[in-house]
């Protein structure tokens, strides 16, 4: 028996007690539960006005969509709806702000940064038709290093409803 032949006997033989522990010969209990994670599967996305899909899927087969009432799906008889679209509210709100640096325009950046928290405090989904105008910029001490104070006034509109997308 040349040393090649001894290998692949030693080879064959480990692999037999392999498998002879491992139960591979035994396929009932593997074909169990293949057929028991076997399970139908449905999926449904419905395209919204917002422009952002819904989306649902199930385990079970019941799955459906509907333009209807802005647009929905439903799977396993829970409907989830469709964000609305936003619109800009024509109520308008004017906010005033004053900021510190040590130039003008630092001043005016950290009063639009205020403003910023300012509109996002009062406009969950946002603000809309937004303008802005410059206040004056004043030093506030008798050297330029002593820094600036500018104040910033931001008229704006609400994006409605609070929710919208």
């Amino acid at each position: 028996m040349t040393l090649r032949t001894h290998v692949m006997l030693i080879a064959v033989a480990v692999v037999m007690f392999g498998l002879t522990a491992c139960n591979a010969g035994d396929l009932s209990e593997e074909q169990g539960t293949l057929e028991s994670s076997e399970a139908a599967l449905c999926s449904v996305e419905q395209s919204c006005p917002s422009g952002i899909p819904v989306t649902c899927s199930s385990a079970g087969s019941t799955c459906s969509s509907s333009p209807d009432n802005g647009g929905w799906v439903e799977c396993d008889g829970i409907r989830t709806y469709c964000p609305p679209a936003c619109t800009c509210g024509s109520t308008r709100y004017t906010a005033t702000r004053s900021g510190e640096g040590a130039t003008c325009g630092a001043a005016m950046t950290q009063a639009r940064t205020l403003l910023t928290s300012t509109v996002a405090a009062n406009c969950p989904a946002g603000g809309c038709n937004i303008s802005d105008a410059l206040g004056q910029c004043i030093p506030l001490g008798p050297n330029r290093t002593d820094g600036f104070r500018a104040s910033v006034t931001r008229t704006y509109s609400c994006r409605e409803p609070a929710n919208c997308q």
